[in-house]
């Protein structure tokens, strides 16, 4: 049945979310104290295996593609297949925060990345009637980097492609992986293509609904819907916005932020129970449907919303989350970015976790080690900061719903206009930490 008025905040699936919440909780010190011990080494040709692997990689998203050129900038053969019969992406637009631009920079792709991205020093907290709550900055412009850069993802996408693809690495599209064949020093990798082909390593970058997460970990580590749901269409930019714009609502919120000096994407985010299948022909209509109930009646942002109701290009995603404990690898065969660790994109950074995963893995596989020694190292660096930043997309997100009655509404305006600001600096700090 379709669900056409917003529905109620469900305190049944809070309830539920912060229990799992509860379960991945972890002492944020433990990510200070191993960061502060661990030295930023950026790829180069310094830094390259004495014996090039052959590595795999099962997925071209963004972790996919960015880890590709990193492990090709330090000699490894690199091959990249996916399912899909060319390269694209659901979705409008992404950020990339400092430590996201500290990745792409480690791999060569900065430059291109500022050039096709809009520099966003901060964001703007605004309450449903319009009235400015705070602004919060990214933070200052560590190692002469801006604190946000947006940009469209596709466009991303096309040049970390290109980027691979320079650095000699080899795409297959239209391929899965039928089945994996390990011994003590290969992995034989049978394609739906009927040939095989011996590997080092292979990579699962191969999202949410990763196959390799499910055929070599588990079902029990199945996405786990978190009670959220997002749209999101990418719209004119009118208002010549210069950086994002969030506008706290009845039980959610409405961000849009700049892609460039006419573009821009609007995100609306609210718990929804349940996901129901909507008439496709009728998502515009519901996207602002959903966003005049969250507004309730208000003109803030009524020029943006009546472009809603021509845009063709609408996206509805559930959120879910992912969490595989240690170790993220069986054998030869690992899983990383949202395969491993799929979280809300309350910190905007699940994309920039995906890029630092190919960066750090990297960086283990040059040095003079085992392959073994390569992944245990490479998990004592990433577990306790990826768990960090995890458990924090799901709080804020669940921070950001309890707001449907005129009683917590007050409770998230006051929040957003003296707390968001600390609990923001508190992010960026936690961003900018080594990796």
């Amino acid at each position: 049945m379709e669900h056409i008025g917003m529905p109620r905040c469900p305190s049944v699936v809070i309830i539920e979310a912060r229990t799992l919440l509860s379960k991945i909780r972890t002492n944020v010190l433990i990510l200070y104290i191993v960061g502060s011990f661990i030295t930023r080494c950026p790829l180069s040709e310094e830094h390259t295996m004495a014996e090039p692997l052959r590595v795999l990689i099962v997925g071209a998203g963004i972790g996919g593609l960015s880890t590709a050129s990193a492990l090709a900038r330090i000699g490894a053969k690199v091959d990249v297949i996916d399912d899909k019969p060319e390269i694209s992406v659901a979705g409008v637009g992404f950020g990339l925060r400092i430590n996201g631009l500290r990745a792409v920079r480690d791999i060569g792709l900065l430059e291109d990345v500022l050039a096709i991205g809009h520099p966003a020093p901060g964001i703007d907290n605004y309450d449903a009637d319009g009235n400015l709550l705070s602004t919060m900055s990214y933070g200052t412009q560590d190692e002469g980097l801006p604190g946000c850069v947006t940009m469209s993802r596709i466009a991303f996408l096309e040049l970390a492609a290109k980027h691979a693809l320079d650095n000699g690495c080899t795409f297959r599209m239209s391929t899965t992986v039928a089945d994996i064949a390990q011994a003590a020093d290969t992995a034989t990798v049978s394609f739906s293509t009927g040939d095989q082909v011996d590997y080092d390593l292979v990579l699962g970058f191969d999202g949410l609904h990763s196959q390799i997460r499910r055929d070599y970990f588990g079902e029990k580590y199945a996405p786990r819907p978190v009670g959220g749901v997002a749209w999101r269409a990418g719209l004119p930019n009118r208002r010549k916005i210069m950086q994002p714009i969030i506008c706290q609502g009845y039980g959610g919120k409405i961000m849009l932020t700049p892609l460039s000096e006419d573009l821009m994407y609007m995100v609306l985010t609210v718990a929804e129970e349940g996901r129901p299948r909507y008439d496709a022909s009728r998502m515009a209509e519901i996207m602002h449907d959903r966003a005049a109930d969250l507004t309730r009646g208000s003109t803030f942002l009524a020029d943006a919303l009546d472009d809603v109701r021509h845009a063709e290009n609408v996206a509805y995603t559930p959120y879910s989350t992912v969490w595989v404990p240690y170790p993220w690898f069986r054998g030869r065969v690992m899983i990383l970015g949202d395969a491993a660790h799929t979280m809300t994109p309350y910190l905007g950074s699940g994309a920039a976790m995906s890029i630092e995963d190919g960066v750090v893995l990297a960086q283990e596989l040059a040095k003079d080690q085992s392959l073994l020694d390569a992944q245990l190292n490479f998990m004592k660096r990433r577990l306790p900061r990826v768990r960090a930043v995890h458990e924090r997309s799901v709080e804020s997100m669940l921070e950001e719903f309890d707001s449907v009655t005129e009683e917590t509404y007050r409770a998230r305006i006051d929040h957003l206009r003296h707390d968001e600001p600390i609990a923001n600096e508190y992010a960026n700090r936690l961003l900018r930490m080594p990796y």
